[in-house]
């Protein structure tokens, strides 16, 4: 089965302006330069998006070598189930399709709703859009190998156990056994600090060794 490799946006204007008053933020200077300093701990053959211009900038400096060049064969998504769960606020809104689609007029939006009115956010609809994703993950994992999810902090905390996610924090998972998913499943969401159950496709965090060639899995120049 793939690895699946959870990326965290690099900082939006939202992140420094508590009150930042409109929908679906860009990255800051700042976001941009963590962006392009991330380390990819292998080399992707599926990227999946939020529909969110943080998250496609972010995922447009780091795949930069893999999404401008006609020689590698990606595949990039973009998934709306992927979105921030903490919709009260307006910077985790985003934009209509058509909107969207005129700012990155390369990716595919198809499966986005026409304007942003998705249903409200909740902690038990989080957790089956959770699963809906960990679910779909598991099918695509029998035919990639490392499969990366850029994404938000609020909805990271729904996919998986553990500590909160840094700004272009990357962390790598596998896929459960099934004599490890009752034992483990059970946990608490380091968001909300509610009990929560992340199975049955839980994933679990591998610690994949890193580059030292200092080339961070990008291409020399």
């Amino acid at each position: 089965m793939a690895t699946i490799h959870i990326v965290r946006h690099g900082q939006a204007l939202h992140n420094v302006d508590r009150g930042y008053p409109h929908r679906d933020p860009p990255l800051t200077e700042v976001g941009s330069q963590q962006a392009s300093s991330v380390c990819l701990p292998a080399e992707p053959d599926l990227i999946i998006l939020s529909p969110m211009t943080r998250t496609i900038q972010t995922a447009l400096i780091i795949f930069d070598q893999y999404l401008s060049s006609s020689s590698t064969n990606v595949e990039l998504q973009v998934w709306p189930d992927l979105r921030e769960t903490h919709d009260e606020a307006i910077c985790n809104k985003g934009l209509s399709r058509a909107e969207i689609a005129s700012k990155f007029a390369q990716f595919d939006f198809s499966t986005c709703h026409e304007e942003w009115d998705y249903s409200p956010h909740s902690f038990d609809g989080a957790v089956v859009r959770a699963e809906t994703v960990r679910g779909r993950l598991k099918e695509l994992s029998r035919s990639h190998k490392n499969i990366f999810l850029v994404t938000h902090r609020g909805f990271i905390a729904f996919l998986a156990k553990g500590e909160r996610f840094d700004v272009c924090e990357c962390r790598s998972y596998r896929f459960a056994a099934e004599n490890e998913v009752n034992d483990q499943r059970q946990g608490v969401n380091c968001d909300t600090g509610e009990k929560q159950d992340f199975g049955p496709s839980l994933l679990l965090p591998i610690i994949l060794p890193s580059h030292d060639d200092g080339s961070c899995g990008r291409e020399k120049t």
